[in-house]
């Protein structure tokens, strides 16, 4: 990729495009080496644009709300892709990568908000809640992409609740999780798992995708869209709108 050359103490170089858009320095890239390579790392980002664009209908006009942001491979993939939207907003419970986002990928367009809520693999000692920083029915694109897979039941009803609640009427949420067909109803790290060694706390919670979908049902989600195992370390990928009659 083109473009002059950040150099950040202590961390691997950063290569500027030719937008002047920043990448997150290595370290603070989540999914470890599917992102290492900066061409990697933007495919990816713009990637995800497209899939918001096929999936759930995103324009420069919608309202976007990308939540676990990380250091903000998505809000770089709009810059990338479509220059803005009318409103992202990055939220995250990981203080380094969101603050990287916030110093540099803010603009008129672009906004960053840490929360302190409890996950036992990236914040365990956060609150215990399942607020999302949107006021309701405020949302027209939401992006959860591998935040259900390190989530148990509870925190995956409470959340998708929320969810439900920020959405406009038209509004379409994107996510992934890890479902299966005749599985139990959830489990922690299962042992040969498509063969990936799943280490520490909720690095992947599987779920049984008729107890899941219930789950999402029950919390005022209905599935507009299912794509089974084709998102990373084979997560399926759902759509979901508000449902009717809420």
């Amino acid at each position: 990729m083109s473009g002059a050359t950040l150099r950040l103490p202590g961390m691997t170089d950063v290569v500027l495009p030719a937008t002047g858009v920043p990448l997150p320095p290595v370290p603070l890239r989540m999914g470890g080496a599917h992102f290492r390579e900066d061409a990697d790392f933007v495919a990816a980002a713009i990637r995800d644009v497209a899939l918001l664009q096929r999936h759930a209908g995103l324009t420069r006009e919608s309202r976007l709300l990308d939540w676990g942001c990380g250091a903000g491979r998505l809000a770089v993939g709009v810059h990338q892709a479509l220059g803005h939207v009318r409103d992202y907003h990055g939220v995250d419970v990981q203080p380094e990568l969101l603050e990287w986002a916030r110093e540099n990928l803010t603009d008129e367009h672009t906004r960053f908000t840490l929360v302190d809520q409890r996950n036992e693999r990236y914040n365990p000692e956060g609150e215990a809640a399942f607020a999302i920083p949107a006021d309701r029915g405020s949302v027209d694109v939401l992006y959860a992409y591998s935040v259900f897979s390190h989530m148990l039941e509870p925190d995956v009803r409470g959340y998708a609740g929320s969810i439900a609640e920020v959405l406009t009427p038209q509004g379409r949420a994107v996510m992934t999780a890890f479902v299966e067909n005749d599985v139990p109803d959830w489990e922690e790290n299962p042992s040969d798992y498509r063969k990936l060694p799943w280490k520490g706390r909720l690095h992947c919670v599987r779920f049984d995708r008729r107890f899941f979908e219930d789950l999402l049902w029950d919390a005022g989600l209905a599935v507009d869209e299912f794509v089974y195992g084709r998102e990373t370390d084979g997560q399926s990928l759902y759509s979901l709108r508000p449902r009717a009659g809420l």
